[in-house]
């Protein structure tokens, strides 16, 4: 029993991906047309540069929104990641990536072998997540190694160090997902996970290697970001949980699971961001950019609604 052709898998990736990449030509014209300074080779490298640690942090969640699920724990790890680090000790990096595998062990145990809903379980390890982070810098503070720091300043090309790693991480995740059976399965297991395993697809390894992956993804996030403050903040990673579904749904990716890609959700980061910028261009107040923002979540998760026993 075939579970999804290689052929309509990437032509369902591609069609996920388009809307957005639309949505973000239709900006560049606005703003362009509005506040051309958006659109300055400067500010645009400063965009991707602030929004490298949110790249990484998406590109997990959509892994584990395409199998179904939902990582509510991201944010909470990107903070605690940051106090960790900030502690400058040669274990402290070590530590954040056992740290993160841990996390996303217990996710991956929660949802797939406890059948605990994914956003009870990811809420819960959030939390606590939430209370290491405060119990280990309880306000911000503390210094990164020197070499963090010379990496978050550093230029290659005129080009920030963290672009480069971000569209590293971007390459790697899109030839993953679509030259490897990973990206079949994933979209195969959120899909039918009953058929999926018909089809020989081992549905429950894939959905722990996916909320393992977020984790992972999420610290990588949380180590940039401890680099460009130069110092750890327990509360820092509050937004990333949000943005990453924002940028998620926006990207295409079925909230149900099923459909989706990389490209999309790293065209809803950049859409928001360059949103973002723009309204500031504009002096309008970071409150209407909030009410934006969900708005924008609203929409795109009505376009993509499905019928499912999940969201």
């Amino acid at each position: 029993m075939k579970i999804l052709a290689p052929v309509s898998a990437v032509s369902l990736r591609r069609r996920s991906a388009w809307p957005v990449l639309v949505l973000i030509a239709l900006l560049v014209v606005v703003l362009g047309t509005m506040s051309p300074g958006v659109l300055s080779i400067r500010n645009l490298l400063n965009i991707l540069n602030q929004q490298a640690s949110l790249i990484a942090v998406t590109i997990g969640q959509a892994l584990v929104v395409m199998t179904g699920g939902l990582d509510l724990s991201v944010g909470s790890l990107v903070s605690l990641t940051t106090a960790i680090v900030s502690l400058d000790r040669p274990w402290a990096v070590p530590l954040a990536i056992v740290v993160a595998c841990a996390n996303g062990a217990v996710n991956a145990y929660g949802v797939v072998w406890l059948r605990v809903h994914p956003i009870l379980m990811t809420l819960s390890t959030m939390t606590a997540l939430q209370g290491a982070a405060l119990l280990v810098r309880p306000i911000p503070g503390g210094a990164v190694p020197a070499w963090l720091v010379a990496y978050s300043n550093g230029l290659l090309g005129g080009i920030p160090l963290p672009v480069w790693a971000a569209a590293a991480v971007v390459l790697l995740a899109a030839l993953m997902f679509a030259h490897s059976r990973l990206g079949l399965h994933i979209l195969a297991s959120g899909g039918s996970a009953d058929n999926a395993r018909l089809g020989g697809v081992a549905s429950d390894a894939v959905v722990a290697c996916a909320y393992v992956l977020s984790s992972l993804l999420a610290m990588l996030g949380g180590i940039n970001v401890a680099g460009r403050l130069a110092s750890g903040d327990p509360l820092v990673g509050s937004q990333f949980a949000i943005d990453s579904v924002a940028a998620t749904a926006l990207g295409g990716t079925l909230l149900s699971g099923g459909l989706g890609g990389i490209v999309g959700p790293v065209g809803g980061v950049l859409f928001l961001a360059l949103l973002a910028n723009g309204l500031n261009f504009l002096n309008i107040s970071t409150y209407y950019q909030m009410i934006i923002k969900g708005a924008l979540l609203i929409v795109a998760v009505s376009a993509h609604r499905r019928k499912s026993p999940g969201l």
